[in-house]
């Protein structure tokens, strides 16, 4: 069990220095474009990585033909519509805003795996929940409260911030599914380049170009190699010994982690609900590992 917690916390940790890998991204890229190359990116890495093992490539081969509805779902919502929404809501409405409404993605992704998977969840993990939800909380709108940053909603980017956390959600519990029966590899691989092939013609009218400076394409092949490749193979390995309320309370940490990223980065200041909300995580954290 230790080894699955540890996977889930390093998943949630290097997600959660996406937002500041996509802000540098979209300096120079639109939105769309950042969401396709990064994907692009990391299907060719793991395609590669598949075409090294006879097993995985047996796998893949045979996930495709058995469930090729489901992928097309899985890597279409679940990678596609979860990643240009999320861009899209980080051009139109601020940090914080999108950070709040994604805060429902563990609890989604939990009671779904309950509904869906017909997982049990304890009393003490529903807790963790709980108190994990509150604690991101406080450090979503620590910023409001001081007077940190504006506080008028930007509806069309709250609106796409939530439909991006309902895709997530989908996929981390459908793609659990998969996972059980074809392994994480397979499954990864072949999502991540259904989503890149869905998202290339709507990158294409955005307009995209690869004339970009280092720093860009540093920032993608983070949001690739770290957060996409790394991140989801640690998360899925997780996620099969792990029943998804679980695994999902370490989903807290993300936007912990890119709380911690703008103050040490960005020069935002550690506000006490900061510290509070932060207290209040790890404590959730502790109370949903059962």
């Amino acid at each position: 069990m230790g080894t699955a917690y540890a996977s889930a916390a390093i998943a949630a940790v290097l997600w959660g220095t996406s937002f500041l890998l996509t802000r540098v991204a979209m300096t120079q890229m639109g939105p769309l474009a950042v969401a396709a190359l990064r994907w692009w990116i990391t299907s060719m890495v793991l395609l590669i990585v598949v075409s090294a093992s006879g097993d995985a490539r047996c796998s893949l081969r045979r996930a495709w033909h058995s469930e090729w509805p489901l992928f097309l779902a899985l890597g279409i919502i679940g990678e596609g519509v979860a990643y240009v929404f999320q861009n899209l809501a980080l051009v139109y409405a601020t940090t914080i805003d999108v950070g709040l409404i994604m805060n429902a993605y563990p609890v989604l992704s939990a009671v779904l795996g309950v509904w869906v998977l017909k997982e049990q969840m304890t009393l003490r993990a529903a807790a963790g929940l709980v108190v994990g939800l509150l604690g991101v909380t406080f450090i979503t709108l620590g910023g409001v409260w001081t007077n940190e940053v504006e506080t008028l909603a930007r509806v069309l980017g709250n609106v796409l911030a939530l439909f991006a956390t309902l895709a997530g959600a989908f996929y981390i519990v459908a793609g659990k599914r998969l996972v059980l029966v074809y392994g994480p590899l397979p499954v990864t691989a072949l999502a991540g380049l259904i989503g890149a092939l869905a998202m290339t013609p709507l990158a294409v009218a955005e307009g995209i170009t690869l004339h970009r400076t280092a720093e860009v394409w540093g920032a993608l092949f983070g949001l690739a190699i770290g957060c996409g490749a790394a991140a989801y193979l640690l998360w899925w390995y997780a996620a099969r010994q792990l029943p998804i309320s679980q695994a999902g309370v370490f989903l807290y940490l993300t936007p912990v982690v890119s709380t911690l990223l703008g103050i040490l980065v960005l020069g935002e200041p550690l506000t006490i609900a900061t510290a509070a909300g932060a207290g209040l995580v790890l404590g959730g954290m502790t109370l949903a590992q059962v």
